[in-house]
């Protein structure tokens, strides 16, 4: 059985999404500490930093937004998604590839292809059957007709086998 996914790639990615937070984490110390200094210098009279304070935290706020939406966020949906393709519930069936679709779609934040496959007839008597392979993957070698015994949670395929 080849697996799309590994337990050290899954360790890596974990510790990439760490060392972002923490990267993070000192971004918004910074402008934490950036504020109370504008606050600590206010004497209540003439000197009063309102403006540079309200400046810090529009754009520290906005920065640490963009750089959570940016650089985190698709790091952590994909590491969910890892997660649940190693350690998740999987299922097995034995499936005749068809084609692979046109397009790159986004399912819980990762980007994915779509597969086609065709198994066992359904209670409608459909044997077409959608898997979403990773898109940050290599496509693989699959021909028209050729069975394969696929792994597989909800529709995103977590290892394939030839037969």
């Amino acid at each position: 059985m080849q697996a799309l996914y590994q337990e050290k790639d899954y360790t890596a990615l974990n510790a990439q999404i760490r060392r972002r937070q923490l990267l993070l984490l000192l971004i918004a110390l910074l402008v934490l500490a950036a504020v109370g200094l504008t606050l600590a210098l206010d004497d209540h009279k003439e000197h009063r930093p309102e403006l540079w304070t309200t400046l810090l935290v529009i754009f520290g706020g906005g920065a640490m937004i963009f750089f959570w939406d940016l650089m985190i966020r698709p790091l952590r949906c994909y590491a969910r998604h890892m997660n649940a393709s190693l350690h998740g519930r999987s299922h097995e069936e034995t499936a005749v590839f068809e084609r692979f679709g046109e397009e790159v779609s986004l399912v819980d934040g990762v980007r994915f292809r779509d597969l086609i496959f065709l198994g066992s007839p359904d209670k409608h008597g459909d044997r077409e059957r959608l898997y979403y392979w990773d898109a940050e993957l290599p496509l693989p070698d699959f021909q028209p007709g050729q069975s394969f015994r696929l792994t597989y949670y909800d529709r995103f395929l977590t290892g394939y086998e030839a037969m």
